[in-house]
């Protein structure tokens, strides 16, 4: 199996669950949805090929000189196609077992992964496009205490999305949820007051690394060690 990787490099995680965390970020390249709001439009070019043994000579290479870093992989669809079982196979085979953070958009069946993997769902909501690519069962899959749900929301989306939180709920009680505004469509201010308005059991996300680096162009959070 062949890894195809977008772009690579150490930066500050920007969203939930873990935010203001130094990562490497691994983007792997190509997706199954189309997002109207994606801010990754270049996902489908390919820059780095690796084999399993090549990716982790290189994430171990990180590793070696910055131990407490976190790996965070996304994409597109880290979980794409067969690369579901090589990417089981990579974090296997990951000395020390660092905690591993996958980014997947819920439209594929969330495998069970070692303890230390994360799972980041992106329930994607109507203002994205793909809102029936969901799969409900991912609900009883993910792991309260390990994984989490995000939704990327806007406000046309907000009492769907608070119908889908009381699902989740009902569902998965344990389960964080995070609620993130699309960048440049909703305020911090409008999202926190929905929050509190409708006495919501989720928490509040930002794009931390927007914030930071800007969102003008591929590898916006550039000014970090490659």
């Amino acid at each position: 199996m062949i890894f195809a990787i977008k772009e690579k490099y150490i930066t500050i995680s920007g969203e939930a669950p873990v935010p203001g965390v130094p990562v490497y970020l691994l983007r792997f390249s190509g997706c199954n949805l189309k997002c109207t709001y994606c801010d990754t439009p270049f996902v489908e070019q390919v820059t780095y090929r690796f084999t399993e043994k090549e990716m982790l000579k290189d994430i171990h290479h990180h590793l070696l000189h910055y131990p407490f870093l976190k790996l965070l992989f996304t994409g597109g669809e880290p979980l794409a196609c067969e690369r579901e079982d090589a990417l089981f196979s990579l974090i296997h085979n990951l000395k020390g077992k660092p905690d591993v953070y996958i980014e997947t958009n819920g439209s594929i069946d969330i495998p069970s992964f070692p303890k230390h993997t994360h799972i980041v769902c992106d329930w994607k909501t109507p203002s994205s496009g793909c809102e029936n690519s969901f799969k409900p069962d991912n609900l009883k899959l993910l792991r309260p205490g390990n994984d989490c749900i995000k939704f990327v929301i806007n406000k046309e989306d907000f009492d769907w999305v608070n119908e889908k939180i009381q699902m989740a709920k009902k569902e998965n009680p344990g389960l964080p949820l995070y609620l993130s505004p699309q960048w440049g469509s909703l305020s911090y201010k409008d999202l926190a007051e929905f929050i509190l308005k409708n006495r919501l059991p989720a928490a509040m996300s930002v794009q931390l690394h927007k914030i930071i680096w800007g969102s003008e162009k591929e590898g916006i959070h550039n000014g970090t060690i490659i």
